[in-house]
């Protein structure tokens, strides 16, 4: 049984009546597309391919990368041989490196990506590690009319992955940015992965956000958006970035301009619990100062920048700090200006 398939069920026993936000319900019916419910939206890759050319668009793929030599070439090679040369649905392959310390830029060039280092991109607004930055820098360096972001850390990427998320994009013109969703296995759980989204995202949505609740992987790293809609939203740096772009998008142009596709199953590289505090630390960070601005709740005081971790290591009980401040990357439309 797919995700979507699951989901549906559950949608479908919840009355209107019976949930707060009965639009959400509504959305999800609508604007949920893939392979178990077959629509308008059923990807075909050399339909999809002629009616991008027929349209006279360019297609960007962009990867975020921080050491993953083990992924990112085949990833790379997989787009290269598929997507650009077979069916001509992509025309730019883009890596932005964040300052990885292993061959990651180099078998990325190999596999014949467009490699940028992020510190060489935009250097007169500096550098920040991190995902949320190799983002907002790959609108710097790529050109697509429509532009579309994966993670590099996939084992088993599909090009029908990226053929999913275009094909909404370029079938309807009322849908303005896609967002894939999957089951994540995890030590023999088929639905274990996804801790981050179910313990911390999800009840954080339901409680502050509920109008995104019904994008079932709000996390996803595979996301595609038109470049005047990316161009035009600020980002936060670090993992914050994820669900800050969703809040903004939905509060410039909607729910019904946003939709999610069923990509079956993604196995990536699974981090620790340690990790997974600290990621969740620069999300909920994020969230909450997006959610001030709005008026949606009220800080009294400024959120921390830093994470203490009280961890038992081999020496006996210890403090970690983490220093992760979350900054605010501003619209590219207002870095790149016409000349």
């Amino acid at each position: 049984m797919t995700a979507l398939r699951g989901l549906e069920r559950i949608a479908s026993a919840v009355m209107a009546s019976d949930f707060q936000h009965p639009e959400v319900l509504e959305w999800f019916d609508r604007r949920t597309f893939g392979p178990s419910k077959p629509g308008p939206f059923t990807p075909d890759p050399q339909l999809i391919g002629e009616l991008k050319r027929e349209r006279g668009l360019r297609v960007s793929v962009c990867l975020p990368a921080l050491n993953e030599q083990t992924t990112i070439g085949d990833i790379c090679t997989s787009i290269r041989s598929e997507l650009i040369k077979r069916i001509g649905l992509v025309d730019e392959l883009v890596v932005v490196d964040s300052g990885s310390e292993d061959d990651t830029v180099a078998v990325a060039r190999a596999a014949g990506a467009d490699v940028h280092r992020g510190a060489d991109v935009l250097p007169e607004r500096g550098h920040v590690l991190g995902k949320g930055e190799a983002l907002w820098k790959s609108l710097a360096v790529s050109n697509g009319d429509l532009i579309c972001w994966c993670d590099s850390d996939i084992r088993n990427f599909d090009p029908s992955f990226l053929i999913g998320l275009l094909t909404p994009l370029l079938i309807d013109d009322d849908i303005k940015m896609t967002k894939g969703f999957y089951r994540r296995p995890l030590d023999g759980d088929p639905t274990g992965g996804g801790r981050v989204t179910e313990l911390v995202v999800r009840p954080l949505l339901h409680l502050l956000y509920p109008q995104l609740t019904g994008l079932i992987q709000p996390l996803s790293g595979e996301y595609a958006l038109r470049r005047e809609v990316a161009n035009e939203l600020p980002f936060f740096t670090h993992y914050a970035v994820d669900l800050g772009l969703l809040i903004d998008f939905v509060e410039r142009h909607g729910l019904n301009a946003l939709a999610q596709v069923d990509l079956g199953i993604r196995l990536h590289r699974n981090q620790d619990t340690l990790s997974l505090g600290k990621m969740s630390h620069q999300i909920m960070r994020g969230v909450l100062h997006r959610l001030d601005a709005l008026g949606r709740i009220k800080l009294t005081e400024d959120l921390a920048d830093s994470l203490v971790q009280f961890v038992v290591t081999d020496n006996g009980p210890a403090a970690v700090r983490f220093d992760q401040e979350i900054i605010e990357r501003p619209a590219m439309a207002n870095i790149l200006l016409p000349t």
